[in-house]
């Protein structure tokens, strides 16, 4: 019995030999294929993000010779040009009301005033390319020139308006949120809009002042980006540092509407700026102003070679200044920039645009 508790001690104590290592297992096909897929749409995703016309961080100072060629490029445009029209200007003419006795104390943001002789006296005068009523007075213009060896074709909506309350501001799905998006015509037929174009697409990021119709929904100044306010007055301001934005000084002067992105391309006087960011040829979103209550959006089509290749942003401002205009802002622009006119689009867009976020629109209030 002893000797057989020896030899089982024996066996425990008698080191047994390692197992070999087994192969590395080898993924199946299938994870392999779904791996190559998320890498891709990956890829995807980074190109997307740089589809935009988004601000560069770098700076090109004016050329005094590219100034001078754009000047001789451009058309000579001191008032709107409006479409063939369908309707007889005799015939507008004579259903035109006369001017509305001017408001003593108008409030801020009542233009019914100022511009009394643009609006009627209650109907509707609309053809393809206007629209008139006793808050509205639009014109839709088509231009076609060249810069350089650049085609170019730009649409630009000529806006009086008699309140403030008729520019206005349209969410995807009416739903304030990051990804939230929607065909531009969509939100602009919904809204029941005469003239919009596509806002900041406020939505593709987290961060950057947002201000829809008086609500403030964000209010922080992000780094590579520019502001607009336009206020309750009408008035308009950009801000290019965010040292020089304060949101309690803004929130005084009661502000209608904010957007960031940019950069602003005029000084509010009519004056080119001293440089401007991106030099690329792209599809350009812009909204400017001649004074409170008279504005114009503008869509240059671009990125399609025979018809439109787009606009740099030094070559938008002087697209705006040759408009008359004293202040002017860039919006989002690449496949966003899209504009629409009494429920139809009136631009090309690039690859037939994209959905987004948020537009810009006039409306009767």
């Amino acid at each position: 019995m002893q000797t057989e508790r020896v030899d089982a001690a024996r066996k425990r104590d008698t080191k047994q030999p390692m197992p070999k290592p087994r192969p590395p297992r080898q993924l199946a096909a299938w994870k392999l294929v779904l791996i190559d897929i998320a890498l891709i749409g990956l890829s995807l995703v980074v190109f997307a993000l740089f589809d935009h016309v988004i601000p560069e961080p770098q700076r090109a100072a004016v050329s005094p010779k590219r100034v001078a060629a754009l000047e001789a490029a451009m058309p000579t445009i001191s008032a709107a040009t409006p479409l063939p029209s369908s309707t007889p200007q005799a015939a507008v003419a004579a259903t035109e009301a006369p001017e509305a006795s001017p408001s003593p104390t108008p409030r801020p943001g009542d233009f019914s005033a100022k511009f009394a002789d643009k609006f009627t006296d209650g109907e509707i005068i609309q053809t393809e390319d206007s629209y008139r009523s006793a808050n509205l007075n639009i014109t839709l213009s088509r231009y076609e020139f060249e810069v350089g060896e650049y085609e170019q074709v730009a649409y630009v909506q000529d806006i009086y308006i008699r309140s403030i309350d008729c520019l206005r501001s349209g969410l995807a799905h009416n739903t304030y949120g990051k990804a939230i998006t929607e065909q531009v015509l969509a939100m602009a037929n919904r809204a029941g809009t005469v003239a919009a174009i596509n806002g900041d697409y406020y939505g593709h990021n987290k961060e950057g002042v947002v201000i829809r119709d008086g609500v403030v929904y964000r209010d922080s100044f992000v780094a590579d980006t520019q502001v607009l306010i336009i206020f309750r007055d009408g008035t308009m301001q950009a801000y290019r540092e965010e040292s020089d934005f304060d949101i309690d000084e803004v929130m005084a002067r009661d502000p209608w509407q904010g957007y960031c992105f940019g950069p602003r391309l005029l000084d509010g006087s009519g004056n080119l700026l001293d440089g401007y960011y991106a030099t690329g040829h792209d599809p350009r979103t812009l909204i400017g102003m001649v004074e409170p209550g008279h504005y114009m959006f503008i869509v240059v089509d671009g990125r399609q070679s025979g018809y439109s290749e787009g606009l740099t942003q030094e070559g938008s401002a002087m697209l705006c200044q040759k408009l008359g205009l004293n202040m002017a802002f860039n919006l989002d622009g690449g496949k966003t920039s899209q504009m629409t006119f009494l429920g139809e689009m009136a631009n090309q867009p690039y690859e037939g645009g994209r959905e987004i976020s948020d537009i810009v629109y006039v409306a009767e209030p």
